[in-house]
């Protein structure tokens, strides 16, 4: 089954999009954030964030737009997760982290020679900022999350993060402070590893300087700083080094990411 063409809109209150082309029954899954006519125009209403579907007949989407409007300030959990990772990545001072240690040990006290634990090291965060986790990763009945509350999945690897958050419908193509970030590798796995953004500056014309701390990477810590292309022309070259002139703090950032490693999708943590 072909999957909805996918577009991306951050919006303030009152602006409105052209009409998006698409044959089929319009809706807005939350009116009050955002309406959409039955040609396929979007109007902002007021700050959130809300999915806005096209569906044929047979109730399948054949378009799927993600709308944020305004700049919503995250969730006191969700900062006290991104304060939590920021601070582990201070202590680790660069450091070469044991393949068990005390990210693998919360996902698997069992797992004597350790793991990958990149999406540990996330996870890890957000138990210890208390954001409610889900173990379960693939919830073909569960009901979809759409309330926008605080919520991470329980889980370490990047396949299941991944299913994780789409069986609850929190997958965004919209980066936002907290989220997970999924990168896939050119050539081979679309789910390789796991960070998560910290600041995010919306560039405008679907780009977006972002801000991450990600775990596993030469067994270390590290933060990146990147401009994440939405709109790329190919999805697998989606991450491009941000403007010279702005990379002022490179005793805290690396500049140029992980060659081969694409932007693939973020786990949205709230909204």
């Amino acid at each position: 089954m072909k999957p909805p063409s996918l577009h991306l809109f951050t919006l303030q209150p009152g602006e409105v999009t052209p009409p998006i082309e698409g044959d089929g029954t319009w809706e807005s899954e939350h009116p009050d954030i955002a309406v959409v006519s039955a040609d396929g125009v979007i109007t902002a209403v007021q700050e959130g964030y809300t999915l806005v579907l096209c569906n044929d007949n047979n109730g399948l989407s054949k378009v799927r737009a993600e709308v944020k409007v305004g700049n919503k300030a995250p969730p006191d959990s969700i900062l006290k997760a991104v304060e939590l990772a920021i601070r582990d990545w201070r202590e680790a001072g660069g450091k070469v982290l044991e393949k068990k240690n005390v990210y693998t040990i919360w996902h698997n006290p069992a797992a004597k020679n350790g793991f990958g634990w990149c999406g540990a090291f996330v996870g890890y965060q957000f138990s210890g900022a208390g954001v409610p986790m889900d173990k379960a990763y693939r919830q073909k009945d569960a009901p979809p999350l759409q309330d926008g509350t605080p919520f991470a999945v329980s889980q370490a690897s990047q396949t299941k993060l991944y299913e994780g958050f789409v069986s609850r419908n929190r997958i965004s193509g919209i980066p936002q402070v907290g989220y997970y970030v999924v990168y896939g590798k050119k050539g081979s796995t679309p789910y390789t590893h796991i960070g998560l953004v910290t600041r995010v500056e919306d560039l405008g014309e679907g780009k977006f300087l972002l801000e991450t701390v990600e775990g596993n990477l030469s067994n270390r810590i590290k933060r990146f700083s990147y401009v994440y292309d939405s709109v790329a022309e190919r999805k697998e070259r989606n991450i491009v080094p941000i403007p010279g002139h702005r990379q002022t703090q490179p005793e805290t950032f690396y500049y140029d990411y992980v060659e081969n490693f694409y932007l693939n999708v973020f786990g949205q943590t709230w909204y």
